[in-house]
């Protein structure tokens, strides 16, 4: 390839060997990325820059002979012939080692190498045929090229392959250019010393594109694995017992949802990315908390969420284990569900269990207490005020003996169902024992508090309860208050608010009395508590049973008793049971 004309100019000369450099460097690039073997190609480079110093050698020869200089001019001819044949055999064995695959490198060296040894020997030194010399001098190189012509285009079937057919060609022009100068047909230009040069230039531009078309490769396969994994990861959430949803972190878009999902959610099949995740949730705060945890951890396992369909029915709890993964080129939150709302409704059984009363569904008197304590901390922080009522149905026994259990119950019920209704959400019921009941007014006076208990007392005197054999009962309950006022002490205000419906009672009945600040000096909460029997202190739950009066207050009043014939018929005259004499009282 090379003409004797690089060696005639320094500056021709300067421009090759800066080509053939930049390749040098080019090689090394590619064999440090381990994209073709390192060994290879600095075969090929060797055989390429030996090609090129044998030129410099046979430019040296043609000097001498045109000195007159014969002296061992057959020994420089072999010399030269020798090294061209090296170079040929360096680039036949890096087209078999590295381009193209399973060529055995012996049986093309020892081929190549004894035919081209034993024709330099024999036209050098035998039969010295100069004609012979200069012919073996281009088809040293032409096989050269043509080995290397070949390698590069074998690799022609790769999906990514500018580079090796820009190689491939490369060298075919090489090998042309040589043909032509080899049968007389070279053209003037192709003929010039540049040719060197401009094949290592392009012959680097074309191993960087080598390297770019093993990345492009690279990322096909990576792209490949990727979709292998995405559609394994489809199939896993497909065929998934729970309901899975994937959607986009960027706009929270739905990407994918498995058919136990789209069930749950009420989501169209046909338009799942029309869908936002945050559509489904009930409750915002509780994606927000959702949101924070996963960017904090980037994994969240068993978080409970409350969701609804599409269709904005009835919200449901659901149990969400999420992650942050890299799902079709993308960001997006991998979330899977279980539907626990049966067993949050459980949950939320057990504590109304825990916390209300069985026949009537109020707070019982543990909750009452323990959430008015509270109640009674802010309202200290803020000095604000509060009252508490204690109400007590009037000769609840005389109902049960008369009328029967269940009518009992059905009273019962209908006081708190009374209550409830007359009372503020803010305001808290509840049954306290027996067929007393409790109430806490928040941020209320005493002078509001007694309209309350007045509109209270009223609104149950005009209730009637039908029996279970058709007779309608009718009942009135009295009502002692106690206010902020008097103490911030739950335990002191329940006793003065039973103190007050005790004088209650005892003025008559179906009436509300006030605890004032002022009896406080003549208060004793020891003798208050005289004012309860046993049956005060059972569960409401043991109400149903038969046994005696279990009010707080009405089954103690024998300890209160006016001789009086008259004065009793005095305090039993406003509750009236049909059937029943005033002398039977």
């Amino acid at each position: 390839m090379g003409s004797i004309e690089i060696f005639a100019n320094i500056s021709n000369l300067s421009i090759t060997l800066i080509s053939i450099f930049l390749l040098g460097i080019a090689v090394y690039v590619i064999t440090r990325r381990k994209i073709i073997g390192k060994k290879g190609l600095w075969l090929l480079y060797s055989g390429l820059l030996l090609e090129l110093l044998t030129t410099g050698v046979i430019y040296k020869i043609n000097e001498l002979y045109e000195q007159g200089v014969v002296t061992s001019l057959n020994i420089l001819i072999f010399l030269e012939l020798l090294l061209l044949l090296i170079s040929m055999l360096l680039m036949a064995v890096a087209a078999a080692q590295i381009l193209v695959n399973n060529v055995p490198e012996i049986p093309i060296v020892g081929t190549l190498g004894g035919i081209g040894l034993v024709s330099i020997f024999y036209f050098v030194f035998i039969y010295p045929d100069n004609n012979m010399v200069i012919n073996m001098q281009q088809i040293f190189v032409i096989t050269g090229f043509v080995c290397v012509t070949i390698s590069f285009w074998s690799q022609s079937h790769r999906k990514h392959k500018s580079g090796y057919m820009m190689a491939s060609i490369l060298s075919a022009l090489v090998t042309l250019i040589l043909i032509a100068r080899l049968t007389g047909h070279s053209i003037g230009l192709l003929n010039s010393w540049y040719v060197s040069a401009l094949y290592y230039n392009f012959l680097a531009v074309a191993l960087v594109l080598i390297y770019a078309d093993h990345l492009f490769r690279k990322l096909d396969n990576v792209t490949s694995e990727l979709d292998k994994y995405n559609h394994r990861l489809e199939e896993i959430i497909k065929s998934s017992p729970f309901p899975i949803i994937i959607s986009r972190l960027s706009d929270d878009k739905i990407i994918l949802a498995n058919n136990n999902a789209i069930k749950l959610f009420g989501i169209d099949p046909t338009e799942v990315e029309h869908y936002r995740l945050k559509d489904f949730f009930a409750d915002m705060e509780n994606r927000t908390l959702l949101n924070e945890r996963l960017e904090q951890e980037k994994e969240v396992q068993d978080f409970e969420i409350l969701v609804k369909s599409y269709s904005g029915e009835t919200p449901f709890w659901l149990l969400t284990s999420a992650t942050i993964i890299d799902y079709n080129y993308d960001v997006v939150l991998y979330a899977a569900f279980q539907d626990i709302t049966s067993r949050k409704n459980r949950e939320v059984l057990l504590k109304n269990q825990a916390t209300r009363d069985p026949l009537t569904s109020l707070y019982n008197r543990r909750y009452f207490e323990d959430e008015v304590n509270k109640r009674i901390v802010n309202a200290r922080l803020t000095n604000g005020n509060y009252c508490i009522l204690m109400t007590d149905v009037d000769l609840f026994k005389r109902v049960n003996d008369t009328y029967g259990h269940k009518t009992g119950d059905k009273v019962l019920i209908e006081l708190a169902s009374a209550c409830e209704r007359a009372l503020r959400d803010n305001d808290i019921v509840a049954r306290y024992g027996g067929e007393e009941f409790v109430i806490y007014l928040d941020d209320t006076t005493l002078e509001k508090a007694k309209k309350v208990a007045e509109r209270l007392r009223e609104t149950i005197a005009g209730l009637h309860i039908m029996s279970d054999d058709g007779r309608t009962v009718t009942f009135t309950i009295s009502i002692g208050i106690s206010s902020s006022k008097v103490s911030d002490n739950i335990d002191t205000l329940i006793k003065t608010a039973d103190e007050a419906l005790y004088k209650a009672k005892q003025n008559g009945r179906n009436r509300v009395e006030v605890f004032h600040p002022s009896e406080l000096k003549n208060f004793n909460p020891d003798n208050s508590a005289m004012h309860k029997s046993e049956a005060a202190n059972r569960h409401p739950v043991f109400d149903k049973e038969p046994a005696e009066e279990v009010s707080l207050l009405d089954g103690i009043e024998s300890n209160h008793i006016v001789d009086d014939k008259n004065s009793i018929g005095k305090k039993t005259a406003e509750f009236t049971v049909p059937g029943v004499d005033v002398e039977d009282l």
